[in-house]
């Protein structure tokens, strides 16, 4: 880019990456100012000597040779602070690295995770240290598994935290479809999650309130040799407590015993040591998490690795600034330094574009108008942020978060191209303006892309559900029209008949009508007029919506509720339907009696 264009983009994206270090002028203005008044101070010899005769008999270069070391200081200390505060205006390409290192986060949902001995109970506090572990995930892919008689995976490894933290409110015993506590199975597949995304290190964070001791063999098996780190979070105290059943009664053994679920330390710090891992009890404090997920204990230099992708960053141009000031700077013990400073200002004249420049906000100044939309977006200003993106994706989520849907379909397919995670934020805009078949569309263009797209399936699923209940719907709504009006046509059929099969009543009940209408005249047309009036008024002001599109829309907004809401019911039926097929490959239906269910 050259000439015209290229100083045009100048002055559009030129800001300061530190403006805060513009701030030292003002002591450099000022004491430049200072030594500048004491130099112009009278000296002893304007006392002595008349005024019209110091020209003659004084040096006046003198005092202006001393004047212009200030100068040059006020020019150096500019350039010095301008280079600091990072003047940029163009970006370059970035090569991207990513950390490698994975986290599976393995969480206990067996009965005792009720137990009261926190408050309210210790799923409750288990609830709050997960999602503040999901909140320290700033790199690296995290996925969650939970388990009671059977473990299930909940998120696949994936970087979006942001998902996985909206299903932790849902989870709970009661949609796990076995009772029980198999933590060989959860770690096993914890292990598979890691093995089948490639992932050469990672952790396993357990959050459980026991393990039995039968099964620490088998677990210290399947760490050793695996390149896995386990940390475990203990839930619970050593003292215990009850677990709350229904009736105001508390869950018994088979022995009518009251069932005191109690955190067994030992046993967890035993099965940490002996696969080299770490230990330590939930704390409200954030002092677990950061001993048990320490990036320097965990994260190695051979888990950086490239990804094909770049990253743009603002190419800064004040270190070139540092070059001009070591010239500068040695000109002050030579002479001539005043042409070669002439030299400069006039090479500096010649770069400024000629021309009427449009003045811009203080803002623009300052940052672009990206960045002044993603602080508008941290501020949940998410309209003005969508007013001031340029960058498709960004400006498409701050209009859905915004709820201008349509400005959010407009941004989302400017330049999809082949990224899954593009078509998948379309298809939810499709999906929130109520055009179901174009979201499927752009959900199948997501999965084609990324097969494994676990959030661009599970809202396909939802949509579709959707638009065949609306169908059904729609074809319900045909059925009862058509039914109404036969029953209308077979009630003016019948009508004849049965008056005619009485004409003496008939005759009665009419002349009791005549008379009551007669008496009642007067009163009835006034209110009939005043109704007729309201309702007139009522179509003129609000269109007219039958019950069935009342319906329609009601269950509309109630379906895409679910698409973000309301995973529990989702999670409960697939965990149900993965509960089954197991059942079926294994052929063991029955459920031993002596099963430990907490």
């Amino acid at each position: 880019m050259t000439g015209p264009d290229y100083f045009s983009a100048l002055f559009a994206n030129f800001h300061f990456l530190r403006p805060l270090w513009l701030l030292a002028l003002i002591p450099a203005i000022l004491l430049v100012s200072y030594l500048w008044r004491i130099n112009e101070s009278a000296s002893s010899w304007d006392r002595a000597i008349d005024k019209e005769l110091l020209p003659f008999l004084l040096d006046t270069t003198k005092s202006v040779a001393e004047r212009t070391p200030l100068v040059l200081l006020l020019t150096l200390w500019t350039l010095a602070i301008i280079a600091l505060a990072g003047p940029v205006w163009e970006k370059i390409s970035q090569p991207v690295q990513q950390r490698q290192d994975a986290l599976v986060i393995v969480y206990d949902q067996s009965l005792s995770m009720y137990a009261t001995d926190y408050e309210p109970n210790r799923l409750t506090v288990s609830k709050r240290k997960l999602l503040d572990a999901l909140d320290l995930r700033s790199e690296g892919q995290t996925g969650l598994i939970v388990y009671a008689g059977e473990a299930h995976t909940v998120t696949p490894l994936t970087e979006d935290s942001v998902t996985i933290k909206a299903l932790v409110p849902a989870l709970s015993p009661n949609i796990m479809p076995s009772f029980g506590s198999n933590v060989v199975r959860a770690i096993s597949l914890a292990k598979s999650l890691l093995l089948d995304a490639g992932a050469t290190s990672g952790t396993i964070l357990l959050i459980t309130d026991g393990i039995e001791r039968s099964e620490h063999s088998e677990l210290v098996g399947l760490l050793n040799q695996s390149g896995y780190l386990l940390s475990i979070l203990g839930v619970g105290t050593e003292a215990g407590a009850p677990i709350p059943a229904a009736g105001g009664d508390f869950l018994r053994d088979s022995g009518g015993r009251i069932i005191v679920p109690v955190l067994d330390r030992a046993n967890l710090q035993d099965l940490a040591a002996s696969v080299s891992g770490r230990y330590m009890d939930l704390q409200l404090t954030g002092g677990d998490l950061a001993y048990l997920l320490a990036e320097d204990t965990f994260f190695r230099e051979e888990d950086l690795t490239g990804v094909d992708e770049n990253f743009d960053i603002w190419y800064e141009v004040g270190p070139w600034f540092l070059l001009l000031i070591l010239p500068l700077s040695a000109l002050i013990f030579r002479r001539g330094w005043i042409l070669s400073a002439t030299i400069t200002m006039a090479i500096f004249s010649t770069l400024t574009p000629g021309g009427d420049v449009q003045a811009a906000e203080w803002t623009d100044l300052w940052k672009t108008k990206d960045q002044q939309a993603a602080d508008a977006y941290a501020n949940e200003d998410p309209a003005t942020a969508a007013a001031l993106f340029r960058t498709p994706a960004w400006r498409g989520a701050a209009a859905y978060h915004s709820g201008d849907y349509a400005t959010a379909i407009q941004a989302y397919s400017e330049k999809p191209g082949f990224d899954p995670d593009a078509h998948y934020n379309l298809g939810n805009a499709y999906a929130r303006a109520n055009s179901l078949e174009e979201a499927i569309a752009s959900y199948d263009v997501a999965i084609g892309l990324q097969p494994d797209h676990a959030d661009a399936i599970h809202n396909r699923e939802i949509v579709m559900a959707l638009l065949e209940q609306q169908r059904q719907e729609e074809a319900e709504d045909q059925e009862d029209s058509m039914s109404d009006e036969q029953e209308q046509q077979e009630a003016a059929q019948t009508e004849p008949e049965e008056n005619q099969s009485e004409p003496e009543q008939q005759e009665e009940q009419e002349e009791q009508d005549q008379s009551g209408d007669q008496e009642e005249q007067q009163e009835s047309e006034p209110q009939d007029g005043e109704q007729q009036q309201t309702e007139e008024q009522d179509q003129g002001e609000q269109p007219q919506m039958s019950n069935a599109e009342i319906e329609s829309q009601e269950s509309l907004e109630q379906w895409l509720r679910r698409i973000e809401d309301d995973p529990g019911e989702l999670l409960q039926r697939k965990f149900q339907f993965e509960y089954r097929r197991r059942q079926i490959e294994s052929r063991n239906t029955n459920q031993s009696a002596e099963t430990k269910i907490w």
